[in-house]
């Protein structure tokens, strides 16, 4: 078992949990100008893009496994993986939860929220097209929702949930069902879609 959380980079996953959630901390109100396609100009809060780098590292912990030798493993890996991913999000929420309620952060409730949604996106995206190009969309979405999903008062459109503040209850649920559809596709399906020889490599 030891060595399985090694071979998933559990300890840098862990580590850059920590880190992340710590600048999502400093950065408080912080924001990054982003030109927008409707409307004036918008921005992107470091607390909704960090969250990003977490549920980067886990993907590609969770690929640096013998994936063909531990599809015929005689303890399967799927649970384990799927496991090691709600590990994730428990401490990830945890510690959200914990750094806003003592020092009044909220975003850092929004960065583990799209973690977490990332996190889901990328599960999908990693059993259609395989990990590479899922790393990659994911690191995009947050960029496209802020130059494409704001209204021209510059409200959120309902559908781009990593530019909703801290409290909002749909950007919430939209994070956790893509969630449950990612761990769902990771427990119950194989290899990609569109590249099934992506996860051999």
């Amino acid at each position: 078992m030891i060595w399985w959380l090694k071979a998933r980079a559990v300890p840098q996953v862990l580590a850059t949990v920590l880190a992340t959630v710590l600048l999502s901390a400093l950065a408080q109100g912080h924001a990054i100008p982003v030109p927008t396609i409707i409307g004036p100009s918008g921005s992107l809060l470091f607390g909704q893009i960090l969250g990003l780098l977490p549920a980067v590292v886990l993907l590609w912990g969770l690929e640096r496994g013998d994936v063909m030798a531990e599809e015929v493993a005689v303890r399967p890996a799927r649970p384990r993986a799927l496991a090691l991913c709600l590990a994730y999000v428990v401490v990830l929420a945890a510690l959200a939860t914990v750094v806003h309620a003592l020092f009044d952060r909220p975003d850092v409730l929004s960065m583990a929220r799209n973690s977490i949604g990332s996190l889901g996106a990328a599960l999908i995206l990693r059993a259609l097209v395989g990990p590479g190009i899922a790393a990659i969309a994911i690191a995009a979405l947050p960029l496209l929702c802020a130059a494409a999903g704001r209204r021209p008062g510059g409200t959120a459109q309902p559908w781009a949930w990593p530019i909703h503040p801290a409290d909002s209850v749909l950007a919430l649920a939209e994070a956790g069902f893509l969630l449950l559809v990612g761990c769902l596709l990771l427990l119950c399906w194989g290899r990609p879609v569109v590249n099934p020889l992506a996860l051999g490599d």
